[in-house]
Protein backbone atom coordinates (compact mmCIF):
# COMPACT_ATOMS: atom_id res chain seq x y z
CA UNK A 1 0.00 0.00 0.00
CA UNK A 2 2.46 2.17 0.92
CA UNK A 3 4.84 2.00 -2.38
CA UNK A 4 1.44 2.71 -4.37
CA UNK A 5 1.23 5.70 -2.56
CA UNK A 6 4.72 7.45 -3.19
CA UNK A 7 4.46 5.88 -6.54
CA UNK A 8 1.08 8.01 -6.82
CA UNK A 9 2.90 11.04 -5.97
CA UNK A 10 6.14 10.91 -7.77
CA UNK A 11 6.34 8.48 -10.23
CA UNK A 12 6.82 9.93 -13.81
CA UNK A 13 4.84 8.60 -16.67
CA UNK A 14 7.17 6.66 -18.98
CA UNK A 15 6.68 5.26 -22.01
CA UNK A 16 8.60 3.44 -25.02
CA UNK A 17 10.94 5.09 -27.35
CA UNK A 18 12.26 3.68 -30.77
CA UNK A 19 14.75 4.77 -33.26
CA UNK A 20 12.28 6.59 -35.55
CA UNK A 21 11.84 8.68 -32.60
CA UNK A 22 15.38 9.03 -31.69
CA UNK A 23 16.24 10.35 -35.35
CA UNK A 24 13.46 12.59 -34.99
CA UNK A 25 14.70 14.41 -32.07
CA UNK A 26 17.66 14.33 -33.58
CA UNK A 27 16.32 15.91 -37.01
CA UNK A 28 14.05 18.39 -34.62
CA UNK A 29 17.14 19.66 -32.52
CA UNK A 30 19.42 20.00 -35.79
CA UNK A 31 16.93 22.17 -37.98
CA UNK A 32 14.43 23.04 -35.46
CA UNK A 33 11.76 22.28 -38.04
CA UNK A 34 8.06 23.23 -36.77
CA UNK A 35 6.42 20.69 -38.70
CA UNK A 36 9.03 17.61 -36.49
CA UNK A 37 8.26 19.94 -33.09
CA UNK A 38 4.20 19.45 -33.85
CA UNK A 39 4.95 15.32 -34.74
CA UNK A 40 6.71 15.22 -31.23
CA UNK A 41 4.34 17.39 -29.36
CA UNK A 42 1.51 14.81 -30.43
CA UNK A 43 2.93 11.45 -30.08
CA UNK A 44 3.52 12.67 -26.51
CA UNK A 45 -0.34 14.36 -26.08
CA UNK A 46 -1.41 11.99 -24.42
CA UNK A 47 0.96 12.80 -21.53
CA UNK A 48 -1.00 15.72 -21.02
CA UNK A 49 -4.36 13.72 -20.33
CA UNK A 50 -2.71 11.05 -17.87
CA UNK A 51 -0.59 13.29 -15.40
CA UNK A 52 -3.60 15.89 -15.28
CA UNK A 53 -5.69 13.06 -14.49
CA UNK A 54 -3.35 11.52 -11.77
CA UNK A 55 -3.16 15.23 -10.23
CA UNK A 56 -7.35 15.59 -10.46
CA UNK A 57 -7.21 15.84 -6.71
CA UNK A 58 -5.08 18.64 -6.53
CA UNK A 59 -7.08 21.00 -9.02
CA UNK A 60 -10.62 19.82 -8.45
CA UNK A 61 -12.78 22.86 -7.45
CA UNK A 62 -10.24 25.16 -8.37
CA UNK A 63 -9.53 25.12 -12.13
CA UNK A 64 -11.69 23.41 -14.87
CA UNK A 65 -9.87 20.24 -16.60
CA UNK A 66 -10.29 22.08 -20.05
CA UNK A 67 -8.29 24.83 -18.32
CA UNK A 68 -5.41 22.59 -16.89
CA UNK A 69 -5.24 20.53 -19.89
CA UNK A 70 -4.83 23.38 -22.47
CA UNK A 71 -2.45 24.76 -19.90
CA UNK A 72 -0.62 21.54 -19.98
CA UNK A 73 -0.41 21.41 -23.85
CA UNK A 74 1.49 24.25 -23.64
CA UNK A 75 3.88 23.47 -21.31
CA UNK A 76 4.32 20.13 -23.37
CA UNK A 77 5.03 22.83 -26.72
CA UNK A 78 7.83 24.33 -24.56
CA UNK A 79 9.07 21.00 -22.70
CA UNK A 80 9.53 19.72 -26.72
CA UNK A 81 11.75 22.48 -27.69
CA UNK A 82 14.09 22.76 -24.58
CA UNK A 83 14.73 19.04 -24.20
CA UNK A 84 17.80 17.56 -24.87
CA UNK A 85 17.82 14.28 -25.69
CA UNK A 86 21.76 14.06 -25.70
CA UNK A 87 21.29 13.72 -21.68
CA UNK A 88 20.16 10.17 -21.29
CA UNK A 89 16.68 11.44 -19.63
CA UNK A 90 13.69 10.05 -21.23
CA UNK A 91 11.40 12.86 -22.53
CA UNK A 92 8.46 11.53 -20.89
CA UNK A 93 10.25 11.66 -17.25
CA UNK A 94 11.28 15.16 -18.03
CA UNK A 95 7.61 16.24 -19.59
CA UNK A 96 5.94 14.48 -16.75
CA UNK A 97 7.68 16.46 -14.21
CA UNK A 98 7.35 19.84 -15.87
CA UNK A 99 3.88 18.95 -16.36
CA UNK A 100 3.16 18.41 -12.87
CA UNK A 101 4.28 22.23 -12.37
CA UNK A 102 2.65 23.31 -15.05
CA UNK A 103 -0.12 22.25 -12.80
CA UNK A 104 0.63 23.65 -9.06
CA UNK A 105 1.70 26.83 -11.13
CA UNK A 106 -1.91 27.36 -12.68
CA UNK A 107 -3.91 26.70 -9.57
CA UNK A 108 -1.04 28.86 -7.91
CA UNK A 109 -1.62 31.89 -10.05
CA UNK A 110 -5.32 31.31 -9.77
CA UNK A 111 -5.08 32.61 -5.80
CA UNK A 112 -7.62 30.86 -4.45
CA UNK A 113 -6.34 30.57 -1.00
CA UNK A 114 -6.88 33.86 1.14
CA UNK A 115 -3.72 35.19 1.77
CA UNK A 116 -4.25 35.32 5.50
CA UNK A 117 -5.50 31.37 5.44
CA UNK A 118 -1.53 30.57 3.76
CA UNK A 119 0.78 32.74 6.19
CA UNK A 120 -1.68 31.12 9.28
CA UNK A 121 -0.68 27.59 7.66
CA UNK A 122 2.88 28.15 7.95
CA UNK A 123 2.94 29.25 11.04
CA UNK A 124 1.39 26.41 11.72
CA UNK A 125 3.71 23.99 9.98
CA UNK A 126 6.83 25.88 11.36
CA UNK A 127 5.55 25.93 14.55
CA UNK A 128 5.20 22.24 14.25
CA UNK A 129 8.57 21.35 13.09
CA UNK A 130 10.01 22.92 15.90
CA UNK A 131 8.41 21.70 18.28
CA UNK A 132 9.03 18.25 17.00
CA UNK A 133 12.81 19.20 17.50
CA UNK A 134 12.19 20.12 20.96
CA UNK A 135 10.02 17.74 21.96
CA UNK A 136 11.42 14.69 20.11
CA UNK A 137 7.40 13.64 19.18
CA UNK A 138 4.76 14.87 17.03
CA UNK A 139 3.08 17.97 18.84
CA UNK A 140 -0.58 17.99 19.32
CA UNK A 141 -2.44 20.71 18.21
CA UNK A 142 -2.52 22.33 21.56
CA UNK A 143 1.10 22.38 22.21
CA UNK A 144 0.81 24.35 18.52
CA UNK A 145 -1.78 26.59 19.65
CA UNK A 146 0.00 27.68 23.32
CA UNK A 147 2.93 28.27 21.13
CA UNK A 148 1.50 30.57 18.79
CA UNK A 149 -0.71 31.75 22.04
CA UNK A 150 -4.10 30.74 19.87
CA UNK A 151 -7.06 28.57 21.09
CA UNK A 152 -6.52 24.92 20.06
CA UNK A 153 -10.05 25.61 17.45
CA UNK A 154 -8.05 27.91 15.67
CA UNK A 155 -5.38 25.81 14.79
CA UNK A 156 -8.46 23.15 13.92
CA UNK A 157 -9.99 25.59 11.84
CA UNK A 158 -6.81 26.74 9.91
CA UNK A 159 -5.92 23.50 9.36
CA UNK A 160 -9.11 22.88 7.54
CA UNK A 161 -9.38 25.83 5.59
CA UNK A 162 -5.56 25.30 4.31
CA UNK A 163 -6.46 21.51 3.44
CA UNK A 164 -6.44 22.46 -0.49
CA UNK A 165 -3.18 24.70 -0.03
CA UNK A 166 -1.26 21.82 2.21
CA UNK A 167 -2.26 19.63 -1.27
CA UNK A 168 -0.43 21.87 -3.34
CA UNK A 169 2.53 22.86 -1.36
CA UNK A 170 3.20 19.19 -0.94
CA UNK A 171 2.75 18.80 -5.05
CA UNK A 172 5.36 21.73 -5.55
CA UNK A 173 7.77 20.26 -3.22
CA UNK A 174 8.12 17.14 -4.65
CA UNK A 175 8.16 18.46 -8.15
CA UNK A 176 10.40 20.55 -7.24
CA UNK A 177 12.98 18.34 -5.84
CA UNK A 178 12.21 15.83 -9.24
CA UNK A 179 13.10 18.72 -11.31
CA UNK A 180 16.51 19.38 -9.48
CA UNK A 181 17.19 15.46 -10.21
CA UNK A 182 16.10 14.99 -13.45
CA UNK A 183 16.61 18.69 -15.01
CA UNK A 184 19.95 20.56 -13.04
CA UNK A 185 22.07 17.75 -12.96
CA UNK A 186 24.77 19.64 -14.54
CA UNK A 187 27.19 16.79 -14.07
CA UNK A 188 24.70 15.19 -16.42
CA UNK A 189 24.79 11.88 -14.61
CA UNK A 190 21.54 9.87 -15.06
CA UNK A 191 21.83 7.48 -12.84
CA UNK A 192 22.73 9.65 -9.70
CA UNK A 193 19.51 10.95 -10.49
CA UNK A 194 17.71 8.08 -10.31
CA UNK A 195 19.81 7.42 -6.95
CA UNK A 196 18.42 10.69 -5.32
CA UNK A 197 14.88 9.86 -6.97
CA UNK A 198 14.55 6.43 -4.76
CA UNK A 199 16.07 7.92 -1.71
CA UNK A 200 13.05 10.06 -1.75
CA UNK A 201 10.67 7.64 -2.72
CA UNK A 202 12.60 5.71 0.67
CA UNK A 203 12.22 8.95 2.56
CA UNK A 204 8.37 9.22 1.60
CA UNK A 205 7.25 5.58 2.44
CA UNK A 206 8.96 6.12 5.87
CA UNK A 207 6.97 9.47 6.47
CA UNK A 208 4.07 7.85 5.34
CA UNK A 209 4.28 4.56 7.48
CA UNK A 210 5.19 7.16 10.55
CA UNK A 211 1.35 8.57 10.13
CA UNK A 212 -1.14 7.76 13.04
CA UNK A 213 -3.47 4.98 11.89
CA UNK A 214 -6.32 7.71 11.11
CA UNK A 215 -4.00 9.71 8.80
CA UNK A 216 -2.59 7.00 7.08
CA UNK A 217 -6.26 5.72 6.31
CA UNK A 218 -7.20 9.46 5.13
CA UNK A 219 -3.86 9.94 2.83
CA UNK A 220 -4.49 6.13 1.43
CA UNK A 221 -8.53 6.76 0.92
CA UNK A 222 -7.64 10.12 -0.98
CA UNK A 223 -4.40 9.18 -3.07
CA UNK A 224 -4.62 5.30 -3.73
CA UNK A 225 -8.91 5.22 -3.96
CA UNK A 226 -9.48 8.81 -5.47
CA UNK A 227 -12.37 9.22 -3.30
CA UNK A 228 -13.32 13.65 -2.58
CA UNK A 229 -13.33 14.78 1.05
CA UNK A 230 -16.69 13.79 1.77
CA UNK A 231 -16.59 10.30 0.63
CA UNK A 232 -14.06 9.76 2.90
CA UNK A 233 -15.88 11.05 5.54
CA UNK A 234 -18.72 8.78 5.35
CA UNK A 235 -16.34 6.08 5.00
CA UNK A 236 -14.47 6.93 8.28
CA UNK A 237 -18.02 8.09 9.83
CA UNK A 238 -16.34 11.37 11.02
CA UNK A 239 -17.48 15.10 10.04
CA UNK A 240 -15.40 16.43 6.44
CA UNK A 241 -13.88 18.76 8.00
CA UNK A 242 -12.17 16.32 10.36
CA UNK A 243 -11.26 14.66 7.22
CA UNK A 244 -9.56 18.10 6.53
CA UNK A 245 -8.12 18.61 9.61
CA UNK A 246 -6.23 14.35 9.63
CA UNK A 247 -5.38 15.57 5.75
CA UNK A 248 -3.33 18.76 6.73
CA UNK A 249 -1.95 17.24 9.85
CA UNK A 250 -0.53 13.78 7.52
CA UNK A 251 0.91 16.92 5.02
CA UNK A 252 2.61 19.01 6.81
CA UNK A 253 4.01 15.62 8.52
CA UNK A 254 5.02 14.17 5.03
CA UNK A 255 6.75 17.84 3.91
CA UNK A 256 8.26 17.82 7.10
CA UNK A 257 10.26 15.08 6.32
CA UNK A 258 10.83 15.70 2.79
CA UNK A 259 12.30 19.10 4.14
CA UNK A 260 14.59 17.03 6.85
CA UNK A 261 15.82 14.98 3.68
CA UNK A 262 16.79 18.09 1.38
CA UNK A 263 18.47 19.51 4.52
CA UNK A 264 20.50 16.95 5.24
Amino acid sequence: MTTDLTNLLIKPVTSNTNTYEDALWARYKATGDIVIRNELVMRYASLVEIVVKKMYRVFIGKASLEDIISNGMICLIKSVESFDHTRGIKFDTYASIRLRGSVVDYIRSQDWVPRTVRDKSKQIEDTFIKLRETLDRDPNYGEIADDLQITQEKVETVLCDAHSYNMISLEELITDKLESFDIEDKDNQPAHALLLKKELKEVLAKAINNLSEKERMVISLSYYESLKVKEIAEAMQISSSRVCQIHSTALIKIKSSIKDYVNS
